[in-house]
């Protein structure tokens, strides 16, 4: 009877490595597809983000730009650490629902800024820059030189650098120091969902009282 060597015999090997093959393409496979799919996610979160950060940017502009809309007799003349103006996301009484927006900048209880957007008259309620149906938020309050926060704002923009809001026109500026002063501000802007929050100081030159 003629014995057959086990070691010897290589029926099936290719079968075997066909298999082993399959396996690795198909792990190979699922490695670049999760690779991929990884890649999809962070791309769309870092289009989120910059969408996130250009809106609150975009926010803070803006309040530069209708800054007749807040720059009052009545902001102005409010104490400094009280004055403040906060247009768009209110929830005033803590539901998690926006409340109407408050242009109340001396506390006593009447809109004192005219912030009409639409050009009807009437304060507009609604601060949407990104059209996500819900209202985004700025923040304005002046800059000072004590720590004192300002009731009813967010502790991002009441977190400013201590510097003196009124100061003499920077260097260059082309007004005169003898008639001329500025008056310091920080302005911070939020987005609806909250993911980003752009703070920058500005100044408006004044004629000295």
């Amino acid at each position: 009877m003629k014995k057959t060597l086990l070691l010897k015999n290589e029926k099936g090997s290719v079968t075997v490595l066909a298999l082993i093959m399959v396996v690795l393409l198909t792990l190979l496979g699922m490695a670049v597809t999760r690779t991929s799919s990884i890649e999809v996610q962070v791309a769309s979160n870092d289009s989120r983000a910059t969408d996130c950060l250009y809106t609150a940017e975009s926010a803070d502009h803006y309040a530069i730009e209708v800054s007749n809309g807040w720059l009052t007799n009545a902001f102005l003349t409010t104490a400094q650490d009280t004055a403040k103006v906060i247009i768009g996301s209110v929830d005033t009484d803590g539901d998690g629902i926006d409340d109407s927006v408050t242009f109340d900048t001396d506390g006593d209880g009447n809109d004192d800024v005219v912030f009409d957007m639409d050009g009807d008259g009437v304060n507009d309620a609604t601060f949407d820059i990104d059209g996500d149906g819900i209202d985004d938020k700025i923040e304005i309050r002046c800059i000072k030189g004590s720590a004192a926060t300002v009731a009813g704002l967010s502790a991002t923009a009441n977190d400013l650098p201590q510097m003196d809001h009124v100061s003499i026109p920077p260097i260059g500026s082309g007004y005169s120091l003898k008639y001329f002063e500025v008056r310091k501000y920080g302005i911070t802007g939020t987005t609806s969902n909250g993911c980003s929050q752009v703070q920058l100081g500005a100044y408006k030159v004044f004629n000295k009282f």
